[in-house]
Protein backbone atom coordinates (compact mmCIF):
# COMPACT_ATOMS: atom_id res chain seq x y z
CA UNK A 1 0.00 0.00 0.00
CA UNK A 2 2.70 2.34 1.37
CA UNK A 3 4.73 1.47 -2.24
CA UNK A 4 1.44 1.90 -4.63
CA UNK A 5 1.07 5.52 -2.23
CA UNK A 6 4.23 6.59 -3.22
CA UNK A 7 4.04 5.89 -7.01
CA UNK A 8 0.99 7.95 -6.95
CA UNK A 9 3.13 11.06 -5.13
CA UNK A 10 5.34 10.21 -8.05
CA UNK A 11 3.13 10.44 -10.78
CA UNK A 12 1.39 13.25 -10.02
CA UNK A 13 4.91 15.15 -9.83
CA UNK A 14 5.72 14.48 -12.64
CA UNK A 15 2.46 15.58 -14.24
CA UNK A 16 2.32 19.16 -12.40
CA UNK A 17 6.61 19.00 -14.24
CA UNK A 18 5.00 18.25 -17.26
CA UNK A 19 2.25 21.14 -16.94
CA UNK A 20 4.00 23.73 -16.17
CA UNK A 21 7.26 23.04 -18.11
CA UNK A 22 4.65 23.19 -21.57
CA UNK A 23 2.59 26.00 -20.01
CA UNK A 24 5.87 28.00 -19.36
CA UNK A 25 6.35 27.15 -23.05
CA UNK A 26 2.81 27.55 -24.45
CA UNK A 27 2.04 30.89 -22.59
CA UNK A 28 5.03 32.26 -23.51
CA UNK A 29 6.32 33.18 -19.90
CA UNK A 30 9.76 32.63 -21.00
CA UNK A 31 9.26 35.54 -23.56
CA UNK A 32 6.73 37.56 -21.89
CA UNK A 33 3.44 36.52 -23.36
CA UNK A 34 0.58 35.55 -20.95
CA UNK A 35 -1.98 34.30 -23.20
CA UNK A 36 -4.78 33.56 -20.35
CA UNK A 37 -6.08 29.91 -20.79
CA UNK A 38 -7.63 28.04 -18.02
CA UNK A 39 -9.20 24.77 -18.09
CA UNK A 40 -13.06 24.31 -15.78
CA UNK A 41 -13.20 24.96 -12.03
CA UNK A 42 -9.35 26.37 -12.59
CA UNK A 43 -8.91 30.47 -13.34
CA UNK A 44 -7.89 33.87 -12.02
CA UNK A 45 -10.78 36.04 -10.95
CA UNK A 46 -8.93 38.50 -12.55
CA UNK A 47 -7.02 38.23 -16.24
CA UNK A 48 -4.78 41.10 -15.12
CA UNK A 49 -4.24 42.80 -11.68
CA UNK A 50 -2.58 46.17 -11.25
CA UNK A 51 -0.92 48.08 -8.36
CA UNK A 52 1.51 50.83 -7.60
CA UNK A 53 5.24 49.04 -6.68
CA UNK A 54 4.93 48.69 -3.25
CA UNK A 55 1.47 47.89 -2.69
CA UNK A 56 -0.04 44.65 -1.80
CA UNK A 57 -1.88 42.69 -4.37
CA UNK A 58 -4.44 40.21 -4.47
CA UNK A 59 -4.52 37.83 -6.34
CA UNK A 60 -7.47 35.47 -5.86
CA UNK A 61 -8.43 31.90 -8.47
CA UNK A 62 -11.48 29.43 -7.95
CA UNK A 63 -9.74 25.79 -7.98
CA UNK A 64 -12.70 23.85 -7.50
CA UNK A 65 -13.01 20.63 -5.87
CA UNK A 66 -8.76 20.94 -5.74
CA UNK A 67 -7.02 21.12 -2.67
CA UNK A 68 -3.80 22.43 -3.74
CA UNK A 69 -2.18 24.90 -5.50
CA UNK A 70 1.07 25.78 -7.11
CA UNK A 71 1.26 29.56 -8.34
CA UNK A 72 4.33 30.62 -10.56
CA UNK A 73 5.37 34.88 -10.45
CA UNK A 74 7.45 35.58 -13.17
CA UNK A 75 9.54 38.75 -14.80
CA UNK A 76 9.62 38.33 -18.57
CA UNK A 77 13.16 39.10 -18.55
CA UNK A 78 13.83 36.07 -15.56
CA UNK A 79 15.00 38.51 -13.06
CA UNK A 80 12.40 37.13 -10.70
CA UNK A 81 11.06 34.30 -10.15
CA UNK A 82 8.75 32.77 -7.53
CA UNK A 83 6.95 29.54 -7.28
CA UNK A 84 4.31 29.45 -4.54
CA UNK A 85 2.42 26.44 -2.94
CA UNK A 86 -1.05 26.86 -1.13
CA UNK A 87 -3.95 24.47 0.22
CA UNK A 88 -7.21 25.42 0.28
CA UNK A 89 -7.73 24.23 4.17
CA UNK A 90 -11.45 25.55 4.21
CA UNK A 91 -12.12 23.46 1.22
CA UNK A 92 -14.21 26.54 -0.30
CA UNK A 93 -12.96 26.42 -3.81
CA UNK A 94 -11.07 29.78 -3.35
CA UNK A 95 -7.71 31.01 -2.59
CA UNK A 96 -6.28 33.97 -2.50
CA UNK A 97 -2.73 34.74 -2.94
CA UNK A 98 -1.06 38.18 -1.28
CA UNK A 99 2.03 39.35 -3.07
CA UNK A 100 3.99 42.53 -1.13
CA UNK A 101 5.40 44.08 -3.69
CA UNK A 102 7.60 45.86 -1.73
CA UNK A 103 9.03 43.07 0.07
CA UNK A 104 8.99 40.37 -3.01
CA UNK A 105 12.57 40.04 -4.30
CA UNK A 106 14.40 42.06 -1.56
CA UNK A 107 14.50 39.91 1.83
CA UNK A 108 16.62 36.81 2.12
CA UNK A 109 13.59 34.92 3.37
CA UNK A 110 11.01 35.23 0.15
CA UNK A 111 7.89 33.79 2.50
CA UNK A 112 7.57 37.56 3.85
CA UNK A 113 5.99 38.92 0.74
CA UNK A 114 3.82 36.09 0.59
CA UNK A 115 0.31 35.01 2.32
CA UNK A 116 -3.30 33.58 1.59
CA UNK A 117 -6.24 34.17 3.03
CA UNK A 118 -7.66 33.46 6.45
CA UNK A 119 -8.95 29.73 6.19
CA UNK A 120 -6.30 28.48 3.80
CA UNK A 121 -3.19 27.49 4.62
CA UNK A 122 0.83 28.87 2.83
CA UNK A 123 2.78 25.56 2.43
CA UNK A 124 5.93 26.90 0.83
CA UNK A 125 7.43 29.95 -1.07
CA UNK A 126 10.76 29.46 -3.36
CA UNK A 127 12.47 32.71 -5.19
CA UNK A 128 14.67 30.67 -8.10
CA UNK A 129 16.63 33.54 -8.65
CA UNK A 130 19.13 36.08 -6.81
CA UNK A 131 18.23 38.92 -4.12
CA UNK A 132 17.16 42.28 -6.00
CA UNK A 133 18.67 45.84 -4.84
CA UNK A 134 15.18 47.20 -4.26
CA UNK A 135 11.32 46.19 -4.08
CA UNK A 136 9.72 44.25 -6.81
CA UNK A 137 10.87 46.48 -9.91
CA UNK A 138 7.76 48.22 -11.94
CA UNK A 139 6.41 46.01 -14.80
CA UNK A 140 4.33 43.12 -16.02
CA UNK A 141 4.92 39.87 -14.57
CA UNK A 142 3.43 36.59 -15.84
CA UNK A 143 1.34 34.77 -13.60
CA UNK A 144 0.96 30.29 -13.75
CA UNK A 145 -1.23 28.30 -11.71
CA UNK A 146 -1.19 24.96 -11.22
CA UNK A 147 -3.61 22.74 -9.48
CA UNK A 148 -3.56 19.16 -10.10
CA UNK A 149 -3.28 18.25 -14.18
CA UNK A 150 -4.97 21.54 -14.87
CA UNK A 151 -3.23 25.31 -15.14
CA UNK A 152 -4.65 28.43 -16.11
CA UNK A 153 -2.23 31.87 -16.54
CA UNK A 154 -3.04 35.52 -16.19
CA UNK A 155 -0.45 38.93 -15.63
CA UNK A 156 0.59 40.93 -12.64
CA UNK A 157 1.13 44.72 -13.54
CA UNK A 158 3.05 46.63 -10.98
CA UNK A 159 2.91 50.55 -12.08
CA UNK A 160 5.41 53.03 -10.92
CA UNK A 161 4.38 54.69 -7.58
CA UNK A 162 3.79 58.44 -7.14
CA UNK A 163 3.85 60.99 -4.23
CA UNK A 164 1.27 64.25 -4.98
CA UNK A 165 -0.67 66.41 -3.53
CA UNK A 166 -2.18 66.65 -0.26
CA UNK A 167 -5.74 67.67 0.89
CA UNK A 168 -7.34 68.72 4.30
CA UNK A 169 -10.87 67.95 5.11
CA UNK A 170 -13.41 67.63 8.27
CA UNK A 171 -15.92 65.77 9.74
CA UNK A 172 -18.59 66.04 13.23
CA UNK A 173 -16.75 65.04 15.79
CA UNK A 174 -19.32 62.06 16.32
CA UNK A 175 -18.21 59.62 13.18
CA UNK A 176 -15.58 57.71 12.79
CA UNK A 177 -14.71 56.64 16.83
CA UNK A 178 -11.27 58.18 16.43
CA UNK A 179 -10.54 55.11 13.87
CA UNK A 180 -8.43 56.28 11.02
CA UNK A 181 -9.49 53.38 9.24
CA UNK A 182 -13.08 54.25 9.08
CA UNK A 183 -12.19 57.47 6.90
CA UNK A 184 -12.57 56.67 3.27
CA UNK A 185 -16.22 55.75 3.89
CA UNK A 186 -17.22 58.54 5.78
CA UNK A 187 -18.60 61.93 4.39
CA UNK A 188 -15.90 64.92 4.44
CA UNK A 189 -15.73 68.46 3.87
CA UNK A 190 -13.23 69.85 2.25
CA UNK A 191 -11.68 72.77 4.46
CA UNK A 192 -8.42 74.18 5.90
CA UNK A 193 -10.30 75.49 8.87
CA UNK A 194 -11.38 72.82 11.78
CA UNK A 195 -12.99 73.14 15.12
CA UNK A 196 -11.05 71.57 18.09
CA UNK A 197 -12.91 68.49 18.96
CA UNK A 198 -14.24 67.70 15.18
CA UNK A 199 -12.08 65.82 13.06
CA UNK A 200 -9.37 66.83 10.94
CA UNK A 201 -8.35 64.67 7.90
CA UNK A 202 -5.42 65.11 5.67
CA UNK A 203 -5.81 62.87 2.49
CA UNK A 204 -2.29 62.67 1.14
CA UNK A 205 -1.89 60.73 -2.73
CA UNK A 206 0.85 58.85 -2.16
CA UNK A 207 0.89 55.05 -3.53
CA UNK A 208 2.99 52.31 -2.82
CA UNK A 209 2.59 52.49 1.06
CA UNK A 210 0.99 49.49 1.76
CA UNK A 211 3.38 46.96 2.02
CA UNK A 212 5.80 49.00 4.10
CA UNK A 213 2.86 49.43 6.26
CA UNK A 214 2.08 45.83 6.70
CA UNK A 215 5.77 45.04 7.25
CA UNK A 216 6.50 46.72 10.07
CA UNK A 217 5.44 48.63 13.51
CA UNK A 218 5.89 52.36 13.12
CA UNK A 219 9.37 53.44 14.69
CA UNK A 220 7.97 56.75 15.18
CA UNK A 221 5.89 55.12 17.87
CA UNK A 222 8.96 53.26 19.19
CA UNK A 223 10.59 53.85 22.64
CA UNK A 224 13.64 55.79 21.49
CA UNK A 225 13.80 56.62 17.62
CA UNK A 226 16.27 58.24 16.08
CA UNK A 227 15.76 61.35 13.27
CA UNK A 228 18.14 59.83 10.88
CA UNK A 229 18.01 56.36 11.51
CA UNK A 230 20.91 55.58 9.36
CA UNK A 231 24.05 53.58 10.72
CA UNK A 232 27.01 56.04 11.66
CA UNK A 233 24.52 59.23 11.21
CA UNK A 234 24.82 62.11 13.96
CA UNK A 235 21.18 62.77 14.76
CA UNK A 236 18.63 63.36 17.39
CA UNK A 237 17.25 60.35 19.51
CA UNK A 238 13.75 60.75 20.70
CA UNK A 239 12.63 59.11 23.98
CA UNK A 240 8.91 58.81 25.29
CA UNK A 241 8.14 57.90 28.50
CA UNK A 242 4.53 57.37 28.98
CA UNK A 243 3.40 57.85 32.66
CA UNK A 244 1.61 55.23 34.05
CA UNK A 245 1.27 56.75 37.57
CA UNK A 246 2.18 59.91 39.20
CA UNK A 247 5.61 60.52 40.04
CA UNK A 248 7.36 63.81 40.77
CA UNK A 249 10.69 63.09 38.41
CA UNK A 250 13.98 63.27 40.07
CA UNK A 251 16.12 61.06 37.78
CA UNK A 252 15.36 59.45 34.22
CA UNK A 253 17.11 56.90 33.18
CA UNK A 254 17.80 55.66 29.46
CA UNK A 255 19.76 52.23 28.79
CA UNK A 256 20.72 50.58 25.47
CA UNK A 257 20.77 46.83 25.52
CA UNK A 258 22.94 46.82 22.76
CA UNK A 259 22.91 49.05 19.36
CA UNK A 260 24.27 52.08 21.96
CA UNK A 261 25.14 55.13 20.26
CA UNK A 262 29.04 55.90 19.84
CA UNK A 263 30.75 57.80 22.53
CA UNK A 264 27.28 57.49 24.62
CA UNK A 265 29.59 58.00 27.81
CA UNK A 266 30.87 61.50 26.71
CA UNK A 267 27.27 63.08 26.23
CA UNK A 268 26.57 66.06 28.56
CA UNK A 269 23.95 68.56 29.41
CA UNK A 270 24.64 70.60 26.35
CA UNK A 271 23.46 67.41 24.39
CA UNK A 272 20.20 67.36 26.01
CA UNK A 273 18.32 69.58 23.57
CA UNK A 274 14.59 68.98 24.66
CA UNK A 275 13.56 67.61 28.26
CA UNK A 276 9.65 68.04 29.54
CA UNK A 277 5.96 66.98 30.10
CA UNK A 278 3.46 66.54 27.29
CA UNK A 279 0.41 67.27 29.27
CA UNK A 280 -2.30 66.79 26.35
CA UNK A 281 -1.03 64.42 24.07
CA UNK A 282 -0.25 66.64 21.17
CA UNK A 283 3.50 65.95 21.10
CA UNK A 284 4.77 69.68 22.33
CA UNK A 285 6.28 70.20 25.72
CA UNK A 286 3.73 72.11 28.19
CA UNK A 287 6.05 71.82 31.35
CA UNK A 288 10.07 72.64 30.01
CA UNK A 289 12.54 70.66 32.71
CA UNK A 290 15.23 71.59 30.92
CA UNK A 291 16.63 74.32 33.27
CA UNK A 292 15.64 71.82 36.04
CA UNK A 293 18.80 69.75 35.24
CA UNK A 294 21.20 69.02 38.06
CA UNK A 295 23.67 66.66 36.57
CA UNK A 296 23.81 64.01 33.64
CA UNK A 297 25.54 61.17 33.95
CA UNK A 298 26.70 58.49 30.56
CA UNK A 299 28.25 55.41 30.53
CA UNK A 300 29.00 53.19 27.69
CA UNK A 301 25.16 52.07 27.71
CA UNK A 302 23.15 54.14 29.71
CA UNK A 303 22.31 58.06 29.93
CA UNK A 304 21.26 59.46 33.38
CA UNK A 305 19.63 62.48 33.97
CA UNK A 306 19.10 63.91 37.63
CA UNK A 307 16.32 66.62 38.18
CA UNK A 308 15.73 69.02 40.95
CA UNK A 309 12.38 70.16 40.23
CA UNK A 310 8.58 70.39 41.71
CA UNK A 311 7.20 69.21 38.47
CA UNK A 312 4.52 66.26 38.72
CA UNK A 313 4.36 64.06 35.84
CA UNK A 314 0.51 62.21 36.03
CA UNK A 315 -0.53 58.76 34.75
CA UNK A 316 -1.35 59.70 30.79
CA UNK A 317 1.07 62.42 30.32
CA UNK A 318 4.18 61.99 28.63
CA UNK A 319 8.01 62.28 29.47
CA UNK A 320 9.36 63.67 26.12
CA UNK A 321 13.56 63.59 25.82
CA UNK A 322 15.43 64.77 23.09
CA UNK A 323 19.53 64.42 22.78
CA UNK A 324 21.95 64.35 20.14
CA UNK A 325 23.67 60.89 19.03
CA UNK A 326 26.33 59.31 16.86
CA UNK A 327 24.24 55.63 15.93
CA UNK A 328 26.11 53.08 16.21
CA UNK A 329 27.69 51.41 12.73
CA UNK A 330 25.65 48.24 12.46
CA UNK A 331 21.96 48.26 11.34
CA UNK A 332 19.27 46.37 13.36
CA UNK A 333 16.41 46.58 15.97
CA UNK A 334 17.58 46.53 19.52
CA UNK A 335 16.11 46.32 22.94
CA UNK A 336 15.87 49.54 25.19
CA UNK A 337 14.71 50.25 28.96
CA UNK A 338 13.62 53.59 30.31
CA UNK A 339 12.65 55.23 33.09
CA UNK A 340 11.55 57.58 35.77
CA UNK A 341 12.30 57.13 39.22
CA UNK A 342 12.59 53.18 38.90
CA UNK A 343 8.83 54.11 39.43
CA UNK A 344 7.76 54.24 35.90
CA UNK A 345 9.33 51.86 33.69
CA UNK A 346 9.34 50.89 30.03
CA UNK A 347 11.08 48.50 27.98
CA UNK A 348 11.23 49.17 23.70
CA UNK A 349 12.73 49.45 20.63
CA UNK A 350 15.61 51.57 19.14
CA UNK A 351 15.62 50.61 15.30
CA UNK A 352 18.73 51.30 12.93
CA UNK A 353 19.19 50.93 9.22
CA UNK A 354 16.68 52.04 6.28
CA UNK A 355 14.16 50.09 8.53
CA UNK A 356 13.81 52.77 10.75
CA UNK A 357 14.45 55.43 8.48
CA UNK A 358 11.11 57.87 9.18
CA UNK A 359 8.45 57.53 11.34
CA UNK A 360 6.22 55.18 9.14
CA UNK A 361 9.60 53.07 8.34
CA UNK A 362 12.19 52.43 5.23
CA UNK A 363 12.25 55.88 4.38
CA UNK A 364 8.27 56.78 4.78
CA UNK A 365 8.30 59.53 7.36
CA UNK A 366 4.97 61.30 8.58
CA UNK A 367 4.87 63.68 10.99
CA UNK A 368 3.10 66.65 12.37
CA UNK A 369 4.38 70.12 12.87
CA UNK A 370 3.36 73.62 13.63
CA UNK A 371 3.87 77.24 12.55
CA UNK A 372 3.53 78.78 15.92
CA UNK A 373 6.63 78.95 18.23
CA UNK A 374 6.44 75.61 19.90
CA UNK A 375 7.84 72.58 18.67
CA UNK A 376 6.42 69.41 18.28
CA UNK A 377 9.01 66.65 19.62
CA UNK A 378 7.00 63.75 19.48
CA UNK A 379 5.52 63.61 15.60
CA UNK A 380 3.07 61.25 15.87
CA UNK A 381 1.54 61.83 18.97
CA UNK A 382 -1.85 63.15 17.60
CA UNK A 383 -1.87 61.37 14.65
CA UNK A 384 -3.47 57.99 13.68
CA UNK A 385 -3.33 57.00 9.78
CA UNK A 386 -4.95 54.30 7.12
CA UNK A 387 -3.52 53.67 4.01
CA UNK A 388 -6.18 52.35 1.32
CA UNK A 389 -6.53 52.69 -2.54
CA UNK A 390 -3.41 54.89 -3.04
CA UNK A 391 -4.04 57.60 -0.13
CA UNK A 392 -2.62 57.84 2.84
CA UNK A 393 -5.39 59.20 5.36
CA UNK A 394 -3.81 61.24 8.47
CA UNK A 395 -6.50 62.01 11.37
CA UNK A 396 -5.38 64.40 13.82
CA UNK A 397 -7.19 64.20 17.49
CA UNK A 398 -7.88 68.08 17.31
CA UNK A 399 -9.17 67.62 20.67
CA UNK A 400 -5.44 67.37 22.06
CA UNK A 401 -4.24 70.48 19.59
CA UNK A 402 -4.50 74.25 20.57
CA UNK A 403 -7.17 76.52 19.08
CA UNK A 404 -5.54 79.22 17.24
CA UNK A 405 -2.57 77.10 15.74
CA UNK A 406 -2.32 75.78 12.50
CA UNK A 407 -1.02 72.64 12.29
CA UNK A 408 0.60 71.10 9.15
CA UNK A 409 0.83 67.31 8.54
CA UNK A 410 4.22 66.19 6.38
CA UNK A 411 5.15 63.62 3.93
CA UNK A 412 8.09 62.82 2.84
CA UNK A 413 9.77 59.29 1.12
CA UNK A 414 13.09 59.99 1.56
CA UNK A 415 15.49 58.37 -1.34
CA UNK A 416 16.96 55.71 0.91
CA UNK A 417 13.32 53.74 1.03
CA UNK A 418 13.89 50.78 -1.48
CA UNK A 419 10.84 52.20 -3.04
CA UNK A 420 11.82 55.71 -4.28
CA UNK A 421 14.84 56.71 -6.75
CA UNK A 422 14.56 60.40 -4.98
CA UNK A 423 13.27 62.39 -2.21
CA UNK A 424 9.88 63.50 -2.28
CA UNK A 425 7.65 65.28 -0.10
CA UNK A 426 4.17 66.67 -0.25
CA UNK A 427 2.03 67.92 2.77
CA UNK A 428 -0.89 70.51 4.01
CA UNK A 429 -2.00 72.52 7.04
CA UNK A 430 -5.08 73.12 8.59
CA UNK A 431 -6.18 76.32 10.94
CA UNK A 432 -7.99 75.39 14.24
CA UNK A 433 -10.72 77.70 15.73
CA UNK A 434 -12.53 77.42 18.34
CA UNK A 435 -16.26 75.51 18.52
CA UNK A 436 -18.50 79.26 17.86
CA UNK A 437 -21.49 80.04 16.14
CA UNK A 438 -22.22 83.83 14.95
CA UNK A 439 -26.20 84.59 15.36
CA UNK A 440 -26.55 86.64 12.02
CA UNK A 441 -30.21 87.00 12.30
CA UNK A 442 -32.76 87.84 13.91
CA UNK A 443 -30.75 91.12 14.42
CA UNK A 444 -32.35 94.94 15.67
CA UNK A 445 -32.03 95.80 12.18
CA UNK A 446 -34.61 92.80 11.37
CA UNK A 447 -35.83 91.83 14.72
CA UNK A 448 -37.77 88.80 15.86
CA UNK A 449 -41.79 88.93 15.01
CA UNK A 450 -44.31 88.30 17.50
CA UNK A 451 -47.47 86.37 16.67
CA UNK A 452 -45.80 84.97 13.03
CA UNK A 453 -42.65 83.10 12.02
CA UNK A 454 -39.34 84.09 13.10
CA UNK A 455 -35.85 81.90 11.19
CA UNK A 456 -32.83 81.91 13.14
CA UNK A 457 -29.75 82.28 11.03
CA UNK A 458 -26.13 81.53 11.93
CA UNK A 459 -22.54 80.48 10.42
CA UNK A 460 -20.42 78.48 12.34
CA UNK A 461 -17.17 77.03 12.66
CA UNK A 462 -18.38 73.21 12.96
CA UNK A 463 -18.44 70.78 10.80
CA UNK A 464 -21.09 70.85 8.29
CA UNK A 465 -23.85 67.80 9.24
CA UNK A 466 -23.04 68.61 13.28
CA UNK A 467 -26.18 68.65 14.84
CA UNK A 468 -26.94 71.32 16.77
CA UNK A 469 -29.75 72.88 19.16
CA UNK A 470 -31.07 76.08 18.49
CA UNK A 471 -33.29 77.96 21.53
CA UNK A 472 -35.55 80.93 21.26
CA UNK A 473 -36.47 82.04 25.16
CA UNK A 474 -37.98 84.69 27.50
CA UNK A 475 -37.45 84.18 31.23
CA UNK A 476 -39.95 87.22 32.31
CA UNK A 477 -43.74 86.66 33.24
CA UNK A 478 -45.51 84.49 30.37
CA UNK A 479 -42.10 82.95 29.69
CA UNK A 480 -41.27 80.38 27.23
CA UNK A 481 -38.71 78.11 25.35
CA UNK A 482 -38.89 76.97 21.81
CA UNK A 483 -36.22 74.35 21.02
CA UNK A 484 -35.28 73.11 17.57
CA UNK A 485 -32.78 70.40 16.45
CA UNK A 486 -30.97 71.69 12.90
CA UNK A 487 -27.99 70.17 10.95
CA UNK A 488 -25.18 72.48 9.62
CA UNK A 489 -25.21 72.88 6.49
CA UNK A 490 -22.27 72.34 3.59
CA UNK A 491 -21.59 75.95 3.30
CA UNK A 492 -21.44 76.20 7.28
CA UNK A 493 -24.44 77.85 7.89
CA UNK A 494 -27.39 76.95 9.91
CA UNK A 495 -31.35 78.11 10.02
CA UNK A 496 -34.70 77.33 12.10
CA UNK A 497 -37.79 78.66 11.84
CA UNK A 498 -40.40 79.18 15.16
CA UNK A 499 -43.86 81.11 15.91
CA UNK A 500 -43.13 83.66 18.56
CA UNK A 501 -46.86 84.11 20.56
CA UNK A 502 -47.93 87.66 20.18
CA UNK A 503 -47.24 88.24 23.68
CA UNK A 504 -43.64 88.26 23.08
CA UNK A 505 -43.86 91.63 21.52
CA UNK A 506 -41.60 94.50 22.56
CA UNK A 507 -39.55 92.16 25.21
CA UNK A 508 -36.23 90.91 24.18
CA UNK A 509 -35.62 87.12 23.09
CA UNK A 510 -32.58 85.52 23.76
CA UNK A 511 -31.06 82.61 20.78
CA UNK A 512 -29.11 80.28 21.46
CA UNK A 513 -26.69 77.62 19.30
CA UNK A 514 -25.88 74.91 21.49
CA UNK A 515 -23.43 72.17 20.76
CA UNK A 516 -23.35 68.95 22.74
CA UNK A 517 -25.39 70.98 25.89
CA UNK A 518 -22.50 73.81 25.38
CA UNK A 519 -23.12 77.33 24.38
CA UNK A 520 -21.02 77.87 20.90
CA UNK A 521 -23.63 80.95 19.83
CA UNK A 522 -25.91 83.77 21.64
CA UNK A 523 -27.86 86.92 20.50
CA UNK A 524 -30.40 89.18 22.41
CA UNK A 525 -32.99 91.16 20.05
CA UNK A 526 -36.40 92.50 20.98
CA UNK A 527 -39.14 91.15 19.27
CA UNK A 528 -41.70 93.44 17.18
CA UNK A 529 -45.37 93.18 16.65
CA UNK A 530 -46.20 90.73 13.39
CA UNK A 531 -47.80 93.57 11.07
Amino acid sequence: MERQSRRRRTLRRAVVGLVVGSLLLTSGVGGGGAAAQSADGLTFADASTTEPRGDVARLSLRIGDRDRLTLMVRAPDGAYDTRVRATDANDDGQVTVSVNTFQAGRTADESVAYAVGAGDRLTSVRRRTDRLDGSLPAGRYNLVAVAGSDSTSATLVVEPNRVGAATTATAPRDRLGGDAAAVPETERFATGRVAVGDHAVVSINASGLGGVLASTPPPGRNLVYPTDSMPGATTTHTVRIEATRMVEPETVTVEYDAGTPRRLGHLDADEVRRLGIDRDGDGIVERDLRSAVAAVESTEHTLRIDLSTDATLAANETLLVQYRATNPTEAGRYGVHAAVDGAVEHDGTVVYGVAGRGTLGYGIDLGVTTTGNRTVVDPLAAVTYHYADGRLYALLNTSALAAGERYGVGLIRWGVSPLAAETESTGASVQLTERRATVVAPTPETPPVAGGETTVRAETTLAPTTEVVVTVSDTGSNAFLFRRATRVGSDRRLAATFDLPESAAGRSVTVRIVDGGRVVGERRATAEANR
